[in-house]
């Protein structure tokens, strides 16, 4: 099987075909892995942290809740004077993990662990070929070429994958700009922010329609990862300012990335105006300037069913989705469990490998795109978007 993509969903789809004897490779468009922003923090819950356990070799699925952080499960919404205007609590069945909030470059650096040279950098891909014999192989820009009986497409919301697969799907602009970053909590700084910050996993402080926004979510490791032989991080917020491209002190999203980390913060802090309650100024006196990038929202439109072959996809390469649920990186994880039930489920079958994508496809097709328009309603509400 051939992976493009070294995220998180085309590494837990790694995993879990290794896992069931199958082989496996993962071709990465980035030159090494820190090659680029990666992010900061990411949640997940169910059904995302079923999927990983299902999919990662025990000692790693340890490791990687070790390494998180478990705030009170529950999302606040709070308007600019702090108004409490929604709070609701996770739903946690017995017996399932609860919502962590994990590290992305720490996450993704467990999620290396154990592939070794199965995963190749530097590969961008640029086309395939489905051949008579029923497999398919990929074409790489620096002549590299690789075959298998599956093309798995986890290659993110500019797949190249879904270009070549599916030309007239349709990823559509959000309509949203953030300011992404981290308040880092050290020493003193922690007590000196308010608690309401801690009370919940997410907290979104919204100034209203067509209004920016503010997002804050607390990432304090029960485990340090320097302490776990991995890269060193401390406990941060990760903290996001954010406003719809109607929004008139925002510039075009070229011009927010040709900006310094300096002037993003000088932006940020101009959308949050003086009528926003102390706390919010308190607690952008803390962002790091360095850590801030601009990120432009997307969403993916409803995609029909199409024919299966030996090249299908998962994540954003086929379902990009608002962050407002954070559950962009639940469904892609919950894509790669289902596609290893699917793919290891034909052994001893009659059911050809078409028959078993078509199976994932379809289900995938189900509850990926309903939570995408969830997401893009629960955005309209709470953020602005389109």
């Amino acid at each position: 099987m051939i992976i493009a993509g070294a995220g998180l969903g085309g590494l837990t789809l790694a995993h879990g075909l290794r896992a069931q004897g199958i082989d496996v490779a993962v071709y990465e468009r980035d030159a090494h892995p820190g090659a680029r922003p990666q992010g900061y923090r990411v949640q997940l819950d169910e059904p995302g942290l079923t999927n990983l356990q299902y999919c990662l070799p025990a000692p790693l699925f340890e490791l990687c809740l070790s390494t998180a952080g478990a705030p009170p499960a529950r999302v606040s919404v709070r308007n600019r004077h702090l108004d409490i205007l929604a709070d609701k609590a996770a739903a946690q069945p017995p017996g399932v993990v609860g919502p962590h909030a994990f590290n992305r470059p720490t996450l993704r650096q467990i999620m290396l662990l154990g592939l070794g040279d199965q995963v190749h950098y530097g590969a961008q891909l640029t086309d395939c070929q489905h051949n008579a014999d029923g497999t398919v192989t990929a074409r790489f820009a620096d002549g590299r070429t690789a075959s298998g009986d599956l093309l798995v497409g986890a290659d993110g919301v500019n797949s190249a994958v879904r270009r070549l697969l599916l030309p007239d799907a349709q990823v559509e602009d959000a309509g949203l700009r953030l300011v992404y970053g981290r308040i880092p909590l050290r020493g003193s700084t922690r007590a000196g922010l308010p608690g309401w910050v801690f009370d919940s996993i997410f907290t979104v402080v919204t100034g209203g329609p067509g209004q920016p926004h503010l997002g804050l979510g607390p990432v304090e490791f029960r485990r340090r990862p320097d302490q776990c032989g991995l890269a060193p991080v401390g406990d941060y917020i990760a903290c996001m300012v954010g406003a719809p491209v109607s929004h008139p002190a925002l510039p075009t999203f070229e011009e927010l990335r040709a900006l310094t980390p300096a002037a993003l913060r000088d932006l940020a802090l101009r959308l949050m105006g003086e009528d926003w309650h102390e706390d919010v100024h308190r607690l952008l006196a803390h962002w790091d300037t360095d850590s801030l990038f601009p990120l432009r929202i997307s969403t993916a439109a409803p995609v029909p069913p199409w024919e299966p072959g030996p090249v299908t996809l998962i994540g954003d390469a086929i379902h990009a989705m608002s962050p407002v649920l954070a559950m962009g990186a639940n469904t892609a994880i919950r894509d790669a469990g289902e596609l290893t039930r699917s793919l290891t489920g034909t052994r001893g079958t009659a059911e050809s490998l078409t028959q078993a994508v078509r199976g994932y496809e379809n289900r995938m097709r189900d509850y990926a795109f309903s939570i995408v328009a969830d997401s893009r309603q629960t955005g309209q509400q709470r953020v602005g978007q389109r």
